[in-house]
């Protein structure tokens, strides 16, 4: 009730300003009594709006009770607006696998953490292969230089 009050109280201050705004233009008053069903009109459209709003609001955090948002969100209030969405179906997936990883697991059929790849790890004493897209060209291709070349020495190429 909080929500739709504030609601309604911002939207009909908002709505009576610009309607006193457009007919002080044209000479009229907002107040004068042949106008009392335009003031009518713009109280019922503001709580129509505020209803159809706190409605909306109430249902996305329904929504987003109980869940946690990614990437540390949630501290703020308007964050629950920007965050991505799961569906149910989706965050039932990822239990049901992670379960059944567990399980494998727990029988010796699965290792808890994959190791990194063998061409991923670095060579001791040998230049880098990889290096960030955001170093000078120069680095790039001499990373690129030394992937052929051990390519060419594992008989890749």
């Amino acid at each position: 009730m909080i929500r739709y009050t504030v609601l309604f109280v911002t939207l009909l201050i908002l709505a009576l300003a610009l309607l006193a705004g457009v007919l002080s233009e044209s000479g009229r008053d907002l107040f004068a009594p042949e106008m009392r069903w335009v003031l009518g009109a713009t109280v019922l459209a503001a709580a129509y709006v505020s209803w159809r709003a706190g409605n909306v609001l109430k249902a996305q955090s329904k929504f987003q009770r109980g869940r946690e948002a990614p990437g540390g969100a949630g501290k703020t209030k308007l964050s629950g607006f920007f965050a991505p969405r799961k569906s149910a179906a989706q965050i039932a997936r990822e239990t049901r696998i992670a379960a059944r990883r567990q399980k494998l697991i727990a029988e010796g059929k699965l290792d808890p953490e994959p190791g990194p790849e063998p061409d991923a790890l670095p060579r001791p004493g040998l230049p880098p292969t990889r290096v960030p897209q955001s170093a000078p060209l120069r680095d790039r291709m001499a990373a690129r230089a030394e992937r052929v070349r051990r390519a060419k020495e594992d008989g890749k190429i």
